[in-house]
């Protein structure tokens, strides 16, 4: 009897290969136009022209299909290394503004905090894509700190909050324009505000 090849070795069935990408992008686009709620496994089917036996096979659940996608989509951002704080910190908040407005990533980040609310695995995914968000950004503070262009002990995860917190409440609550001109004078504003120099109120 031959032996069966090892499954390290095994060559993925295009068919296979073309089926899942069909249901991945299917799922994809009715998660960013009607949330996680409808994005359910007969719907995916109907949009791709895959059969749900099909689907099941690679899914078993529309909850493990819907984790699939976002854990697809929500990224951690690559660390610039501009050689300046002031240049990264540009460069990753920009990117976040850009995340919040444009592209699928703006429906589905917004899906993922609310579906975190009411169900444990879309709160460990949430958790997980958060984590190493901001794992990138405290690198880039503590490069910071090292180069002196911020003061020793500052807390990465003070100034992680003053970066993202107004570019998530112009996008989320006041409705404003985020954009990366927004996103340069929060860099500005918060750096400034953690300068070193003398305290408040010398002479």
């Amino acid at each position: 009897m031959t032996a069966e090849r090892p499954p390290a070795t095994r060559r993925a069935d295009p068919r296979v290969l073309r089926s899942r990408a069909a249901v991945l992008d299917a799922a994809l686009g009715l998660l960013s136009e009607r949330g996680i709620a409808a994005t359910t496994i007969e719907a995916v089917a109907d949009r791709s022209g895959v059969a749900k036996t099909t689907i099941y096979r690679q899914w078993d659940s529309q909850a493990a299909l819907v984790l699939d996608v976002f854990a697809g989509v929500l990224r951690p951002p690559a660390d610039p290394a501009t050689g300046s704080l002031r240049g990264d910190l540009t460069e990753l908040l920009t990117g976040f503004a850009l995340a919040l407005t444009t592209g699928p990533a703006t429906a589905l980040m917004f899906a993922l905090i609310d579906a975190a609310e009411r169900d444990a695995a879309f709160a460990a995914l949430h958790r997980r894509e958060a984590e190493a968000r901001h794992a990138v950004i405290r690198e880039v503070i503590a490069r910071g700190v090292a180069r002196g262009e911020l003061p020793a002990g500052t807390d990465p995860g003070e100034v992680l909050d003053l970066l993202a917190g107004p570019v998530f409440h112009r996008r989320a609550v006041s409705g404003g324009t985020v954009d990366p001109a927004f996103a340069r004078r929060v860099v500005d504003r918060v750096l400034a505000a953690f300068r070193p120099g003398p305290p408040a109120g010398d002479a």
